[in-house]
């Protein structure tokens, strides 16, 4: 029997909010007070304090992966990473290939899989998740997940139902799969839009025979709508174990797990939320794009968008202050694709430039970094004027393996713990 939950009623006359929870889940103990974050200031010029990196990270190690014939990495296309090993999606052009390397000394271990139209082939792989002694390969293509064991031994594959998939998937106790489908437009018969209707479903929780048993359904409808600047894929991450994830429609941030989902923070946007008046914003840039966010104990790391600027902050749990500081842009593209320092990396004085898709790989507690052909110079250069950092040996021993690396190898994972 299905049992529908109301989880929000949003008075804007062309969004419903519409959840469903099918048998098999009930509501989480997850016991926590919900909290409002006011974000409805102008926070242009804001600099409420220099935010450090050591506010929200306690360690730093480095990892080489290995470089040899068998793997070489074109394109950084998805990494997970796990006590057991790292997983590299590289994809470029016609070239599909996982490779496993070792969790410490970045050794390359083996291939895992092959692309093909055999039965335990992988079509099309687009995102990589571990969990325990097993790996999932997300196709975007063929909206299946390809399951192998640490040793590229094929398990199963498993079909999702279009409507819920999401290529960044997560998966818990090797049970239940977790899509974020994020924006999906709406069609009729002949692929034409269906009256200016679309939906972005937030989270779908599905049984490993890709049955839905929980879905969080937004459904958006007005002149415009497919146009948003919705993100395809809703922010997520972990923290004390607990998968997180931010709505961008209803400005929600949830815990989820295999029970349900929880609120836990209310993000009041104000006026520089993108929906104002009951219709969509015109200019989307100016108004908050939420793109990064960690957790701790004592922080939540948030960094966003505005009007073709970075802002970065800090939220303190205790004292419930947001202190925000705007930046300077390091790579400036489309709106969605500002690159920026984020903190000041008073860690080992690395340059992380924080941006969409910066960290994506899933690793819990943890911010990664990833030094490549195209930000190497401006590592190095980095490098050279870091001042008082807490880890001066780390600093010098990521000097060393840089002046170390060749030109084609493949990349140095830098790997940020953070505080609990």
């Amino acid at each position: 029997m299905n049992i529908y939950l109301r989880l929000f009623v949003i008075s804007l006359c062309f969004f419903a909010c519409d959840s469903k929870q099918k048998e098999g889940t009930e509501n989480s103990n997850m016991a926590e007070t919900f909290r409002e974050i006011d974000f409805s200031a102008d926070y242009t010029g804001s600099n409420d304090r220099n935010l450090l990196l050591s506010d929200i990270v306690e360690a730093v190690e480095y990892v080489q992966l290995e470089t040899t014939d068998e793997c070489l990495i074109d394109n950084f296309a998805s990494y997970t990473i796990t006590d057991k090993g790292i997983y590299v999606l590289n994809k470029k052009y016609t070239k599909e290939e996982v490779f496993r390397f070792d969790r410490v000394t970045g050794k390359f271990i083996k291939q895992i899989g092959h692309t093909g139209q055999g039965p335990q082939d992988m079509l099309h792989p687009s995102y990589l998740y571990a969990e325990d002694s097993l790996l999932y390969i997300s196709s975007n293509v063929t909206d299946k997940v390809y399951v192998y064991d640490n040793n590229g031994k094929y398990i199963r594959t498993v079909p999702l139902p279009e409507e819920t998939f999401g290529e960044e998937i997560t998966v818990i106790k090797d049970k239940y799969i977790i899509c974020h489908p994020g924006k999906k437009i709406r069609t009729d018969a002949n692929d034409n839009l269906e009256s200016f209707l679309s939906r972005y479903i937030s989270v779908a929780i599905l049984d490993m025979d890709g049955k839905e048993l929980f879905l969080q359904n937004d459904t958006l409808q007005g002149a415009g709508l497919p146009d948003i600047s919705l993100d395809w894929n809703p922010k997520r991450w972990y923290h004390n174990n607990q998968l997180n994830y931010y709505n961008e429609v209803d400005a929600t941030v949830y815990a989820v797990n295999e029970n349900g989902i929880k609120p836990r923070y209310k993000f009041n946007l104000g006026k520089n939320r993108w929906i104002v008046a009951g219709k969509a914003a015109k200019k989307h840039m100016e108004y908050i794009k939420f793109h990064y966010i960690r957790e701790t104990n004592d922080y939540l790391f948030i960094y966003w968008n505005q009007n073709q600027k970075p802002y970065f902050a800090y939220f303190d749990k205790k004292s419930g202050n947001l202190d925000v500081q705007e930046q300077k842009v390091y790579k400036k593209g489309r709106f969605w694709h500002l690159l920026a320092y984020g903190p000041q990396n008073d860690i080992d004085g690395c340059g992380n430039y924080f941006g969409p898709g910066n960290g994506a790989g899933n690793i819990l507690g943890s911010i990664v970094f990833v030094i490549t052909p195209d930000n190497i110079d401006r590592v190095r250069e980095d490098l050279g004027k870091a001042e008082n950092v807490k880890f001066p040996e780390k600093r010098q021993q990521l000097l060393k393996m840089l002046d170390e690396r060749k030109e084609d190898d493949n990349p140095i994972l830098v790997i940020y713990k953070l505080k609990k």
